[in-house]
């Protein structure tokens, strides 16, 4: 079911120049890094989301996800679609949420040397800011100059450092989540096993 025109005003109104309409935008925001193979394209079907979002704070967020929830339209969150595993496609359309323009570093603790990042920051960007003052990533994805920390959240896994550090899960302090009722919950110990990986992370 696509958009109706109610909804679009609302998103405009709340987003601006932050929400896209145009179809072609909109279809490359319908596949990953990786093209579908051809066998499972007709199982998926279209795959073009209603439109596209970035919001750029956490209160934006849960706006927009309250409103979702109460329309019953599907949500997609976006990295940078770096894996090709379809984890950033919307199979259900809907309004995928590129985090884009939510990169920044929140805060730096040199004692813990510990960091605390938005979901969009690419992890180059993030070495780029902490080299300055002595601390480099000791963990980190192969796909580092365009993957975010928010998409390895979503992906976890195993990367460059793996073999002294562990998972990336094992490196993780918290992890502060929007769920899909719009109530926010921080993740820590065992519990960041539902959510894989996240973007507070230990420094080297």
């Amino acid at each position: 079911m696509s958009l109706s025109r109610d909804q679009k005003t609302f998103l405009e109104s709340s987003f601006a120049d932050r929400v896209n309409f145009n179809p072609i935008e909109r279809k490359l925001y319908g596949h990953d890094i990786a093209a579908m193979p051809n066998l499972i394209k007709p199982l998926v079907g279209d795959t073009t989301p209603d439109g596209v979002v970035q919001p750029r704070s956490e209160e934006e967020l849960i706006a927009l996800v309250r409103w979702a929830a109460e329309h019953n339209i599907p949500l997609t969150p976006r990295g940078k679609a770096s894996s090709g595993y379809g984890g950033a496609i919307p199979v259900k359309q809907g309004v995928v949420v590129d985090f884009y323009r939510m990169k920044e570093v929140k805060w730096l603790d040199k004692e813990a040397r510990t960091v605390t990042v938005e979901p969009g920051i690419t992890w180059e960007q993030l070495d780029e800011v902490i080299k300055p003052q002595g601390f480099t990533l000791r963990l980190y994805p192969t796909s580092y100059p365009s993957s975010t920390a928010g998409g390895w959240l979503a992906q976890g896994g195993a990367g460059i450092g793996s073999y002294e550090y562990g998972y990336f899960k094992e490196n993780v302090v918290s992890a502060r989540v929007v769920l899909p009722s719009g109530q926010v919950r921080e993740f820590s110990g065992k519990d960041l096993d539902l959510v894989a990986d996240a973007d507070h992370h230990r420094l080297k």
